[in-house]
């Protein structure tokens, strides 16, 4: 008896921390998946890119938003809860005895049921960041001003890619990309092109400028911005 209570309680708690610990992981992940996609699209890396938890967190709302994945969060419900019914009718009906506990059976479906919505979060933060991306290409988002003209001598790009920076840094065209305590990314947009600014915060330096040709990239070639010229 002692241990059937002591089984009993380890699975209370076990499911109560499940419960606790899967939205924030959930939340964290979608953060994170959304920003690997969102600044892969300016050749940015995640990981360098030091961004608060609290940042990354606010960036999940971006995915848990979206309609498609609301859409896949309501059937996975729905199935859920449609096993729990089954459980609970073949326990009316004998099939099952009558003190049948849920618990297990929680404790089996949760990690199957994450394992799916973390699926399915991967792919709507791929979509929400490419559109997000886009937007930013192919609209007037957002407009910076640096606070000090760039050193184009001391940039790795060619004569011809140089050329473009000027031109394009002279019709103030920046847009902003994102901004961390440490470093901030803006999009200088000129044609189908792009050149990508990152500014260290505490120096007060510009990194080496990045040259950007997204129309390349699958998903892109048939957007407007790059059908229309941008």
């Amino acid at each position: 008896m002692a241990a059937d209570d002591t089984g009993r309680r380890l699975t209370g708690a076990l499911l109560e921390t499940a419960l606790i610990v899967t939205p924030l992981a959930l939340g964290y992940f979608a953060g994170i998946a959304y920003l690997d996609e969102f600044l892969a699209a300016f050749s940015i890396s995640i990981h360098e890119v030091d961004a608060p938890v609290a940042t990354v967190v606010a960036h999940s709302f971006n995915v848990f938003t979206h309609k498609a994945f609301l859409a896949k969060l309501v059937l996975l419900a729905s199935a859920v809860g449609l096993l729990a019914l089954a459980v609970q009718v073949l326990r009316g009906s004998g099939g099952l005895p009558g003190n049948t506990s849920l618990r297990p059976l929680f404790l089996v479906a949760l990690p199957a049921a994450v394992f799916i919505a973390f699926v399915n979060i991967k792919a709507s933060a791929a979509e929400t960041a490419r559109v997000a991306a886009q937007r930013i290409w192919a609209e007037g988002t957002a407009v910076v001003v640096p606070r000090r003209s760039l050193d184009l001598h001391d940039k790795r790009l060619g004569v011809r890619q140089r050329l473009r920076l000027t031109a394009c840094l002279r019709g103030r065209q920046i847009k902003h990309v994102i901004a961390t305590p440490s470093r901030s990314y803006a999009l200088c947009v000129i044609d189908r092109e792009g050149f990508l600014l990152a500014h260290m915060a505490e120096r007060d330096v510009y990194l080496p400028v990045r040259h950007l040709a997204p129309c390349g990239a699958p998903g892109w070639r048939t957007i407007p911005f790059c059908t229309t010229g941008g």
